[in-house]
């Protein structure tokens, strides 16, 4: 799994369109995921429709929710994705990864894990 890579997992509201945010040097991944924007969601970066092609409403990224997929347990995150999509383009990508680090909502943790793990 690469930076930028999205795909499906099932949850309580049906899928939300997951994505990679970074890799790590020992094969784990961060992982985030879009959800519809609503009046007490983060502002910090909003998707429009059309800026990737699974997106019809405006959206925004749910960085209190962005967590590491540890290397072991790839095999098991690959087990439950419903579908995988498009990539993000390397300007969404860039953007989204912009907001994580300015997002009240993004742990340290994961702030510290894109600023030493992103070009």
């Amino acid at each position: 799994m690469t930076p930028g890579d999205t795909f499906l997992i099932p949850d309580w509201a049906g899928a939300h369109l997951h994505f990679i945010l970074c890799t790590l040097p020992d094969g784990s991944v961060v992982v985030a995921h879009f959800t519809r924007r609503r009046a007490y969601t983060d502002d910090t970066c909003v998707i429009q429709p059309g800026d990737h092609p699974f997106v019809k409403n405006e959206t925004i990224v749910r960085y209190d929710q962005a967590y590491v997929c540890p290397a072991a347990n790839l095999a098991s995150l690959e087990r439950i994705i419903i579908r995988k999509l498009e990539p993000l383009s390397g300007e969404l990508l860039a953007r989204i990864l912009r907001g994580a680090l300015s997002s009240p909502q993004t742990s340290d943790k994961i702030k510290k894990l894109i600023r030493n793990n992103t070009p």
